[in-house]
Parts: C-alpha cells; structure tokens; sequence
C-alpha cells in the first residue's frame, strides 16, 4: 500500500485515482464471505490479514522458484549449445581422430557430446514446462483464482508450445552429411556441390535458444524485482516486460547496450557463416575462415560491401541479408540516439532564446535611438540650411539625410527579426509565459478584490457605529424585534410537533 501512495504522490502533483473504503460489509451474509470461489470471479478474495499474508507468502515463494527455474533454463540452453559448437568444430578439424577416413562424428567423444546434449535438451524441455507451470500458479494466486484451466490461456499454451520447439533442436549421432550447390556467377562452378554435416545445419537454429538470454536479464532487473515499480507500472498500464526494460536500459545507457549488442551479434553471425562457408574451401584453416567472415559481416553490416570477400551458398546469402536488415535498423536507432543526445533541453533552449531576445531588443532599442538622433540632426541642418544657404551644409544635410534612411532601415529590420524570434519560440514557453501573465493578472484581481472587501468591511463597522451613535433606541427596537421573532419561531415549531 506504501507503493501505492508513492506512485500517486510522485506521477503528478494531483493523484490521478481514488481509494474510497467503506466501514460495512461488501456481503449480505458472513458465509457469502468466507464462499471459496472456483474461478467464476476476478480479483483477490482477501477477508483476514492473515489470508492476505498467506497469499503473498505463496506468491514470493512461487516468484523465488521462477527466478531459479528460469537460471537452470538458461544453464540447460547454454550447456548444450556449447557442446554443439565443440562437435562442430571437432566435425570440421577432424580432431583428435585422424586415422578415421570420413568424419570425426564416428568417433567416440563426438558421439558422446551429442548424448549429452540430447540430455541436457531433456532437461531443458522439463524446466521449462515447469516454469509455465510455475507461471500459471503466480497467475493464479494474484487472480484468486484456483483452476489450472483459468491460467492456462491459449497464448500461453501456444508460447509454450513454440518454445518447447525452439529448444528440442539438437544434434543426433550419425546423422550423416547433405550436398549443396555452390551459387556464383560463373555457369561451371554453379554445377559443383558441396558436401555440409548435418550437425552443422542443426547448430545455426539452436542459436534461437538465446531468447532465454532475454528472459534472464528480465527477470533478474531492478524494474522487475522492485515491487513498488512494478506497482506504478501497473497503475500506469505499463507492462514491465523485456521491451520495457531494453528500452530503458537504452535510455539510461545507450552506447553500452548498443555496443555490447552489436559485438555479440557480429560473434554469433560471423560463426555461423564460417560454418556454412568454411567447406566450400577446405584448404583454408579455420582461424582465417573466422576473420574473414567476421571482415565480411562488419562490411555488410554498415552497408558498405566491398566484394572482395563473396558468398556461395544458400545459408551464407540468408545471413548476409540479415546482417544487412541488422545493420540498417542499428544505423537508425544510433542515428536517433545521437539527435536525441545533441537536442537541446528545455533549460537550454530557453536560456538561448533569453540571450537572443535580449540582444534583439537592445539592437531594437539602439536602432529607435539613432533614427531620433538622425532625425533631429536632418532638422537642424534644414534649419541651419535655410538660414545660411552654402554647399557644405547641402552636402551635411544630405548626409544625415542619408543616415536618417539607413536607420530607419535598419530600425525595420531588427523589429522584424524581433517578431519572427517571437514567432519561433516554441509552445511550451509561449504556454509557460501566457500561464505566468495569467498568474500575474489574477494576483492583481485578487489583491485588489482583498482591497475592496476591506474597504467594505470598515465601511460597514463605521456606518454600524454611527448608528449607534446617532440614534442608540433604534438598536435596541431591532434587539426587541428579534427577540419576538424568534420567539413566535419557536412557538410555531411546537404546535407543528404536536
């Protein structure tokens, strides 16, 4: 509740909602409010205090294991891709087998890593059917609901679905190889094949299991865990989700989550290129195939592209594409980042505009003057002209003359480039200074209306004393008069009652 009045306190300077209570009862009869409900109401049946402290017992309870269901998934993920990057690389170095003439996914220890991811996918599945289920009961509980069925939505079991599909991809033993063809201008190398692992083609959608990343960095942020956050965010119908978290982060620390981000996917992209390119050129060691790659993605990913390195096969041109869409959209939100941070605040903005308006309405000032000064320097050379006719003084009042015109000329210009500083201040401080002139004209009505009524008030109290003073009897008769009035009131009240 504390949370509560935080967030009506510190969104605006009014609360935008009402708590109302009421001293009676929301039920006719005390059964009606101990009825245990089965799904056929919304909210929290709460009737004690300790009702109310047993369900958020169960809740913190229940939110403690998610967070540690939520850690395993992502330990289960993780494990078994990197055991899938270790096959991968032992499948294309061939290593430490070398007497085995086709691949190293007959040996021994490729056969046993791929046992092991397979468990470690088991693992995962089990986890997370038990986070939704985990889940499903939070939801239950903050609903005071008690049927699974209630919480367990189509969306939810769809979601469920989808990720148990993600995460089931895993190597197999013994899965052999598949033959693609080499794409390229030349019509003879278009026939050539090229012979892939299937584990490698397996290995580039386990990647999507990295949505588990995001879903950790949710559930372990500050917007998350903090309850009174969650509340404000709540009573501003905002969800704190992974968007809302990811877009603060970006607020608060732009540079940091744009360079991390761009380097984890410079990593990821460049890997799995070098997989679906490095057999094309069998000769070339992988370390190169690596830094070629990574060369080739850092190009194509600010839409650069020099072509001295190309792609040759349907994955590879897939990733390029996708690099490029990458790089197009970070471009952008670093594009609106860097405006955002060379804006302006309104602070600034406003201290701009004062020094500009100020120095306007000097130059304003200064042009008035000298068209005065000129123009009464123009009169008394007519007048000394017209008393002592010479050349000199033609040629001096021809001169002022002159000055008189580029002032006012000048007085022209700095007026108009006043009104159109005017014009371009933006609504906010056209908002703030008409609010301000308001406040000003109401304090003076107030003042005044202060004036008047003490005006009357004295007023009043001199005329009541002189009253009294000229004629004291009429006082007296009113006080009589009263006092008969309120007794016929009070006559009048009885006999009603009776």
């Amino acid at each position: 509740m504390a949370a509560v009045r935080a967030g009506a306190v510190g969104i605006s300077r009014s609360p935008r909602f009402t708590i109302f209570s009421s001293r009676g009862s929301d039920w006719s009869t005390p059964r009606e409010a101990t009825t245990t409900r089965k799904g056929r109401g919304y909210g929290i049946s709460v009737t004690t205090a300790e009702m109310a402290q047993t369900r958020f017992k169960q809740r913190r309870k229940f939110m403690d294991l998610k967070m540690k269901l939520c850690d395993w998934t992502l330990f289960f993920a993780m494990s078994g891709l990197l055991l899938a990057i270790i096959d991968v690389e032992m499948t294309a170095s061939q290593m430490p087998y070398r007497l085995i003439s086709f691949s190293i996914s007959h040996s021994g220890i490729s056969f046993g890593l791929r046992v092991i991811c397979i468990f470690l996918t088991v693992l995962l599945l089990l986890t997370l059917i038990a986070y939704h289920l985990v889940d499903t009961k939070i939801y239950l509980i903050e609903t005071g609901n008690d049927h699974w069925r209630i919480g367990m939505t189509r969306e939810r079991l769809m979601k469920l679905l989808l990720e148990l599909l993600v995460c089931s991809i895993c190597p197999f033993p013994d899965t052999g190889v598949v033959d693609w063809p080499l794409l390229g201008i030349e019509a003879a190398k278009s026939r050539e094949r090229v012979y892939i692992p299937t584990n490698v083609l397996v290995v580039i959608p386990m990647f999507l299991r990295l949505y588990i990343i995001c879903r950790f960095i949710l559930m372990h942020s500050r917007q998350y865990q903090d309850c009174a956050t969650r509340t404000i965010a709540s009573l501003n119908h905002v969800g704190v989700d992974f968007r809302f978290v990811f877009k603060s982060q970006l607020y608060k620390r732009p540079l940091y989550v744009l360079g991390l981000g761009t380097l984890f996917f410079w990593t990821v992209v460049t890997w799995t290129l070098t997989q679906c390119e490095r057999y094309t050129f069998p000769a070339i060691s992988s370390i190169q195939h690596f830094f070629d790659y990574l060369w080739f993605v850092i190009i194509t990913f600010f839409s650069i592209g020099y072509g001295d390195i190309q792609v040759q096969t349907f994955c590879g041109r897939g990733l390029a594409m996708l690099t490029a869409i990458v790089g197009t959209l970070f471009s952008s939100t670093l594009i609106a980042l860097v405006g955002r941070r060379l804006a302006l605040s309104s602070s600034e903005k406003r201290v701009n505009h004062l020094i500009a308006e100020n120095q306007l309405t000097r130059d304003h000032k200064h042009a008035a003057a000298r068209v005065l000064q000129n123009t009464w320097r123009s009169i008394l050379l007519k007048r000394a002209l017209e008393a002592h006719r010479s050349t000199q003084g033609a040629l001096r009042l021809a001169s002022a003359q002159r000055g008189l015109l580029r002032a006012v000329t000048l007085f022209r210009k700095t007026r108009w480039r006043l009104r159109m500083q005017l014009e371009e201040e933006d609504d906010y401080f056209t908002a703030r200074r008409a609010f301000l002139e308001t406040e000003d004209r109401l304090s003076k009505v107030r003042l005044r209306q202060n004036q008047l009524d003490s005006k009357l008030a004295q007023l009043f109290k001199n005329v009541e004393l002189l009253t009294k003073i000229v004629n004291p009897q009429v006082t007296v008769n009113r006080s009589d008069s009263s006092l008969t009035v309120d007794t016929l009131k009070v006559n009048c009240s009885h006999r009603f009652s009776t």
